[in-house]
Order: C-alpha cells, then structure tokens, then sequence
C-alpha cells in the first residue's frame, strides 16, 4: 500500500527504490526493522500470504541492496509479539515478547560476511545466545536493554555477561523512546548500573594485580556508551 501510494509497483525492486529514497532523505545511519521472534532466513522460505515475498527474499533482494548501496548497517530489533492482548493495542501496550530462534541471524551473519548488523533482543533469556553468536561473528554488534529488558535488575545482569563475555565490544543502552520524558529516567538508571557493572570487573581485575588508571575507566565508559558502536561502523 506505501509503495501504490507512492506511484509504485508492488516489487522488490519498488520497494529498494524507496527505502534508499528515504533513507537518503533521512541521512540514516542504519537501516532498522523489529522482527518477530519466528523470523525465517533459509532458502525455500516461504511468504506469509500466497504470492507475498518471503522473509528471506525482502533480506537479500531489498535490505542487504540497499545497505550495501548506502554503505548502512542492518539493525534488527528481535523477539516482539505484537497485538498479544489486542484490548490494549490502542494504545500501544498490547505487545509482548517470545523466545527467539537466533539460527536466520546466525545464517544472515554467515551469508552476508561484509553486512554490519546490529542487534537487539527483547527477552532476557535469549541474551546469552546472543552473546555467543557475537563472540563468533565480527559482522555483529550487540547493543542496548530494549523496552522489556530496560529494567535495572536485567540491565545489571546483561551489562555483567556482556563485559565477561565481549570486553568492551558492545553498546551497553540505546534510547528508540517516542516520548522524551523516557529518556531521562531510562539513562539515569542506565549509568548508575552500567557504572556498577564496571566497577565489579575493575575490582576483579585489581585483585589479579591489574593498576587501573582513570585513562582505563574514559576509555571503557566511552567504549560502553557509544565508542564501540562507532568503532564497528568504521
């Protein structure tokens, strides 16, 4: 319908005309897409309704074309169920979230070795999965505690894994908030966690006789807040 809208055909390759249009006309940075957590990348995948492209097509035949075309990473946002109690989707309280099969992501990391991914997964227990598959593929990025994990409880527990499993090779919280009042809570309790996180693994590392310098902490705190991402980019 955007695309008739538009004056468009219906096609793949309507469909990278305009998504390089206004991703031009935006200045992106990265091209984004929340994702349920059955997203399919496989050969012989199938389209959801008879004669829709599948997943799998849209990815390689309009994302991948127009990241590569732009010079634009692919930020996928994993794991949402939207409409799960349709009484409060009008108001956007409706979603949920679902354990994620990260196999299509492992699969798109392996079949698109030049593409950077960025990723973020909505349920708790999938993050350590996640954390793997990052350790394995440099073409991954893991960033932020989004919506459902934004809780100081999850954000300390994921901030300690990461930096146990990734050093300092991950964008520790990330901000999508469509009201800028989220903003402010959500950052204040970040950096007092994050902050908490660091400190633990600094004291570790003193133990093992490391001399911490307050250059290290700069370092690690710009590395965790915005550094890494990036270095990843570049």
């Amino acid at each position: 319908a955007a695309l008739r809208a538009r004056g468009l055909d219906a096609t793949l390759g309507a469909a990278r005309l305009f998504l390089s249009a206004w991703a031009r006309r935006y200045g992106a940075e990265y091209l984004m897409a929340s994702t349920p957590g059955d997203l399919r990348y496989a050969a012989g995948d199938a389209g959801l309704e008879p004669g829709w492209p599948s997943a799998t097509r849209l990815v390689d035949e309009v994302l991948v074309p127009v990241a590569r075309d732009l010079d634009l990473p692919l930020a996928l946002k994993l794991g949402c169920v939207r409409r799960l109690a349709p009484d409060l989707a009008p108001c956007g309280g409706g979603d949920g979230l679902r354990r994620v099969d990260l196999r299509p992501l492992a699969r798109l990391l392996t079949a698109q070795p030049r593409l950077k991914v960025l990723a973020t997964l909505l349920g708790r227990a999938d993050q350590h999965e996640a954390c793997v598959l990052a350790q394995k593929f440099p073409n991954l990025h893991l960033y932020g505690c989004w919506w459902y994990c934004n809780n100081p409880s999850i954000i300390r527990e994921l901030t300690s894994m990461r930096l146990e499993m990734l050093g300092t090779a991950f964008t520790a919280q990330h901000s999508d908030c469509r009201v800028l009042d989220q903003l402010v809570y959500k950052w204040r309790h970040s950096r007092a966690v994050i902050a908490e996180a660091l400190a633990a693994q600094y004291a570790h590392l003193l133990g093992a006789g490391w001399t911490l310098t307050r250059g290290d902490v700069r370092r690690d705190a710009r590395a965790l807040l915005g550094g890494a991402y990036e270095a990843f980019l570049a």
